[in-house]
């Protein structure tokens, strides 16, 4: 009888992960290439964001809606007026997706600055904090990023997508890399 070791079982399981390396070098491609449509359009790519995010809503409305016909509603009023909202939203989203995207991007801004202005507020009166530097620096750099996205919400989110671009691309050629290490442990 011959016992096997968890080192056995776990290069056998290595192995294994390592033989879908097409699936990962896949996934690569579309990354990269997810990341270079950002790049090089990312107005459109934010108003096609806010497209799907106005679909899903108008879909969440309708459930909504319809939900509060239902019989173990508790409180069928209240859903369906939730519905009716969700369902106006998702339309007014769809009828003006930028200006949804420069809307959510004045309001991230926003939080940015509370919340910076709560840090440095924290950092100030908690003496028993021991990094209390770091939570004031975090603070300014929140509340400093806040008042740039609020002061210039469109170009600002045109940034913002360029970044998440540039992460796209550079997070695709670390999945390729990683798709051909495996290919060649599952060669050897």
């Amino acid at each position: 009888m011959h016992a096997t070791s968890d080192t056995d079982e776990g290069a056998v399981n290595a192995l294994a992960v390592a033989k879908e390396w097409p699936a990962l070098l896949f996934m690569a491609v579309i990354t990269i290439g997810l990341g270079i449509i950002v790049l090089v359009w990312p107005s459109e790519t934010l108003t096609v964001l806010s497209v799907l995010l106005g679909l899903q809503i108008l879909l969440l409305g309708i459930f909504w809606l319809i939900s509060a016909f239902g019989d173990d509603t508790t409180s069928p009023g209240l859903t369906g007026f939730v519905g009716v909202l969700l369902i106006i939203g998702g339309i007014i989203v769809l009828r003006n997706p930028f200006e949804t995207v420069t809307v959510l991007a004045t309001i991230l801004g926003v939080v940015w600055i509370v919340t910076g202005i709560v840090q440095v507020m924290e950092a100030i009166t908690n003496r028993r904090t021991d990094h209390r530097w770091l939570l004031a620096l975090t603070g300014l750099i929140s509340l400093a990023a806040g008042i740039v996205v609020v002061a210039w919400p469109a170009p600002t989110v045109t940034v913002i997508a360029w970044i998440g671009g540039f992460y796209l691309v550079v997070f695709g050629l670390f999945l390729g890399a990683t798709a051909f290490s495996m290919r060649s442990l599952a060669k050897a």
